[in-house]
């Protein structure tokens, strides 16, 4: 991560907001911090993800004190989230396991329910230094804009970190200068891929494609044979017209590992990479081959749930959370629905892109660093996972190693969880700050037909370097 100093006027234009959002105040229902500009929701508020590896310990022992009892009694850990309802209660559940076992009270401040306010506010009390002993941060550039090496507590002495958490989400919380680690996954992450209704897949006898051309394949049967629609694209939003493209990154990485670092850098060009394109191409392909439902731009998140559990569609590009979505409209066709990657070239090079959750991140100047990393530490348990499945049925996977998700979600997201944990990748933008405003429409228009792959390109590139000239990133 690349330092950024906050600028001193910030603290009296923000002021105001600090003094609205102290501790103890109320806010609506809101969806979790976004991660990234198109993080957007299918119909949900929850974000979700994956693990790998083996989790260490049924429990926590943090707080254990040498006579066997706890050394955390008569402390109290100021937390801090901008979360309501279903999560929020299961972060209250975790809380209160934690006290019961440690004597450590945890009192919860509600941060604004509007996420840029809240981020606002976080980084005046960074610049004060005010901040709580925990927060939830965003990643990515967010979490960069907290000047992460003054700010956070590193935790990477901590040996349960480098046991428990995901490999791909370490990679997003930890300076790549000084090793530095700087926060643990809030909650579960959101995994992209394909969702497909398994009925219509029995019944025509497809396979699971696993190359580009075996899905397309799928898709002219359907056609052929069903008056079903192949695939339903969702461009009614951000998020829908950015998902499959965005997704591809999994295969623009397994090609060019540092290709992040090297476009930021400006040694690399978008067109470069054959990878990239593909996903262009793959949007493109849908509409010109008549796969796709005749209006994307007016469909909802929840119309596009319905169409897939009741089969008049068969495939859907979108991330975990979409099952939410389809507990609520078409409840009794959650088990009806299968998750695979999103293909490409190579039938034994398969993944899956990933958005990130949220992270806990410890303030450097708490007063109560003891209490606080065995917070953290309780939260990346088994046990503190079984806490937040309590009272909220994940969506998506654990970005923790060896945890599994409870009988109660779906199987489609035990798929994406287990593709999650041996193959898959952060999305590009958690890796690279450039992202012009524009990326939503013009991959809307590639989606109807409007762009051919090598339009849209060039307007993606323009748009990108306008965005990092206003960021003033280096070479740009």
């Amino acid at each position: 991560m690349k330092r950024r100093m906050i600028a001193a006027i910030m603290a009296a234009v923000l002021t105001g907001s600090l003094m609205a959002c102290g501790s103890g105040a109320e806010s609506g229902k809101t969806e979790p911090v976004a991660e990234s500009s198109e993080e957007g929701s299918e119909g949900q508020s929850r974000q979700e993800e994956t693990a790998e590896g083996e989790m260490t310990g049924e429990t926590a022992d943090a707080g254990e004190g040498a006579d066997g009892g706890s050394s955390l009694e008569g402390v109290t850990l100021q937390v801090a989230h901008n979360l309501t309802d279903s999560n929020a209660d299961s972060f209250e559940e975790q809380f209160r396991v934690f006290e019961e076992k440690t004597g450590c009270k945890v009192e919860v401040e509600r941060l604004s329910s509007d996420a840029d306010e809240m981020e606002s506010v976080l980084l005046v009390r960074a610049a004060t230094g005010n901040l709580p002993d925990v927060w939830v941060n965003s990643v990515g550039a967010k979490l960069e804009a907290m000047s992460p090496k003054e700010n956070c507590y590193d935790l990477s002495g901590e040996a349960w970190v480098a046991e428990r958490i995901n490999k791909d989400y370490l990679s997003i919380v930890t300076d790549v200068d000084n090793g530095m680690v700087y926060g643990v996954p809030s909650m579960p992450s959101n995994v992209a891929g394909v969702f497909y209704n398994k009925k219509v897949y029995e019944e025509l006898n497809l396979p699971i494609p696993a190359t580009w051309e075996e899905f397309l394949e799928n898709c002219q049967t359907i056609k052929d044979n069903t008056d079903k629609t192949p695939v339903m694209s969702q461009y009614s939003n951000p998020s829908g017209c950015q998902i499959l493209f965005l997704s591809q990154y999994y295969y623009v990485r397994e090609d060019e590992p540092d290709f992040a670092q090297k476009y930021t850098d400006r040694e690399i060009e978008l067109h470069e990479s054959d990878a990239y394109m593909r996903g262009l191409t793959k949007m493109y392909d849908i509409w010109e081959k008549g796969y796709q439902n005749d209006n994307p731009l007016e469909i909802s998140w929840e119309d596009a749930a319905q169409a897939i559990a009741e089969g008049s569609s068969v495939h859907i590009f979108c991330r975990t959370n979409i099952m939410s979505t389809v507990a609520t409209v078409a409840p009794d066709a959650v088990e009806e629905i299968g998750f695979f990657p999103l293909p490409d070239e190579n039938a034994s090079a398969q993944g899956v892109g990933t958005w990130m959750p949220a992270a806990w991140c410890i303030s450097k100047n708490s007063n109560n660093t003891e209490a606080a990393v065995a917070l953290l530490e309780f939260l990346t348990t088994n046990e503190g996972v079984d806490a937040y499945c309590a009272k909220t049925t994940p969506t998506g996977a654990f970005m923790l190693n060896g945890v599994e998700l409870p009988d109660t979600v779906s199987s489609a997201v035990k798929e994406a969880q287990d593709w999650a944990s041996k193959a898959s990748t952060p999305v590009m933008e958690y890796y690279c700050n450039i992202k012009g405003s524009n990326m939503a429409t013009i991959l809307s228009m590639v989606g109807t037909g409007q762009y051919t792959p090598e339009e849209a390109i060039a307007e993606i590139e323009a748009d990108n370097a306008i965005d990092a000239q206003q960021k003033e990133i280096a070479g740009w």
